[in-house]
């Protein structure tokens, strides 16, 4: 009895809190308490005055709140009942747990006396600190996840060959288990939002928005794509290529490689692929006020994840050292025994083969605080147009090599046409007065002509 009048005698601070009643308050309180150092939450009393009010243990109301915590947060607080007053006191004790406890998706910790979500860099650092987020088990049922979509991936890890001895009929939960998905600590976070009905239930930014627009300020399209990933990657294509245009080569050179007419499409749909699976696998889960976007212009669409590069990452690591980061590996290593993706970080690389391939400028890739951005701009230089400009055979051939290969210089100019260098000059100086290229210095002695950059 001493001890509980000691706690009531305390102010409210970072380990102590009062609440009148049960509510989605103290859910969020018990959140916090496991995120920091532990604490006690002593359930009714007033928490302005510490006024004992009681609370109403009728109908088993203690194992059904015990019972709750656990479901809802997936830890097991120790519950004490106590009388003061010739009233009921419940108080329950939270340790500091071992990993990100969530309440409804959410994290929270305790500041002072003061219950708030976290911040994602918070958030980020505190899940480096311990386990990976798609790991952490949360209060999941295994009615939650979707059969069928279970049964969709087991039929492509076959047909991949990418998962051992695949049992068409082994039962969803030892399906998740054996792919490191749940275990006896509950189902993990990837789990759900690989395979479950509804992750939007629990993570608000498991979206993926598609619009099309005609000027930034304009929108003629939008799309709001939920359910799991593998869902929202299907759709997420589907809908990308009703807005984009084909063409039908009908070449001789065509039809003898295929005896029939080939699509052209207005971007390489293997690149739009990889982007899309990319934006969804490298999702930042720890920022709940962005979603994943594809915007759709009429001359470039831009893929936009709310998750930049780590410290110490750069885009070049990227580009020229093949650098392999997963943020999500548990849902990395699922796409890719799906067959969808490959390992290594080869996606990037594999976007700028097929634009090289295509002979189309190569993408462009942003990290920044704000999340990775990667836009794709359509040819609006190819040759036929080229040549509507009046350009010379030379100028052609120098704008599709900046295609390829991202800029030239003037000597390189020179080695590609044969002409002097008065004469390389002139040429890229009438390209850069048409619009066509733009001049960037490193150096005074290494002047580079890159494509200028159309406005959004």
């Amino acid at each position: 009895m001493n001890d509980l009048y000691s706690l009531l005698a305390r102010f409210e601070g970072r380990r102590i809190d009062f609440k009148e009643e049960v509510s989605a308050n103290l859910y969020r309180l018990l959140s916090a308490f496991a995120n920091t150092a532990g604490g006690i939450a002593v359930i009714g009393v007033r928490d302005h005055d510490h006024a004992v009010v009681g609370v109403d243990l009728r109908n088993n109301a203690v194992k059904k709140l015990a019972d709750s915590i656990t479901t809802r947060l997936g830890i097991h607080p120790a519950i004490e009942i106590r009388e003061i007053e010739r009233k009921s006191v419940v108080t329950v004790a939270v340790e500091r747990s071992r990993v990100p406890v969530a309440c409804d998706g959410r994290y929270y910790t305790r500041i002072g006396d003061t219950t708030r979500e976290m911040l994602p860099d918070e958030l980020r650092g505190f899940f480096q600190q311990s386990i990976e987020w798609d790991s952490v088990a949360g209060p999941y049922s295994f009615d939650e996840i979707d059969e069928e979509t279970v049964r969709r991936f087991l039929a492509g890890a076959k047909a991949a060959g990418r998962l051992a001895a695949v049992d068409p009929a082994e039962p969803v939960e030892a399906v998740l288990r054996r792919l490191g998905l749940a275990g006896d600590g509950g189902i993990s976070n990837g789990a759900i939002v690989l395979f479950g009905r509804e992750p939007q239930r629990y993570f608000q930014n498991c979206i993926l928005r598609i619009g099309r627009f005609k000027r930034a300020d304009i929108i003629v399209g939008d799309h709001e794509i939920g359910g799991n990933l593998f869902r929202q990657f299907e759709e997420g294509e589907r809908i990308i290529k009703q807005y984009l245009g084909v063409r039908y080569d009908i070449s001789e050179e065509a039809m003898q490689e295929s005896f029939q007419r080939r699509e052209v499409w207005d971007y390489p749909l293997p690149a739009i692929r990889e982007a899309l699976l990319n934006a969804l696998i490298h999702r930042d889960y720890f920022n709940n006020t962005v979603q994943t976007q594809v915007k759709i212009f009429d001359d470039h669409i831009r893929f936009h994840n709310p998750g930049n590069l780590p410290a110490g990452v750069t885009i070049d690591m990227i580009l020229k050292e093949h650098y392999s980061y997963h943020r999500n590996p548990k849902v990395a290593e699922i796409f890719y025994r799906a067959g969808l993706v490959e390992r290594y970080g080869s996606g990037i690389e594999r976007i700028i083969t097929a634009f090289r391939s295509a002979g189309m400028p190569v993408p462009a890739f942003v990290s920044s605080p704000l999340g990775f951005t990667l836009t794709m701009r359509m040819d609006m230089l190819n040759e036929s147009s080229l040549r509507k400009m009046e350009l010379n055979e030379r100028q052609i051939l120098a704008v599709e090599r900046v295609k390829v290969e991202g800029s030239i210089t003037s000597g390189a100019y020179q080695s590609l046409t044969g002409v002097s260098a008065a004469t390389a000059f002139r040429d890229l100086k009438a390209l850069v007065d048409r619009g066509i290229l733009e001049q960037v210095s490193p150096s005074r002695r290494n002047t580079r002509y890159v494509l200028r950059e159309r406005p959004s």
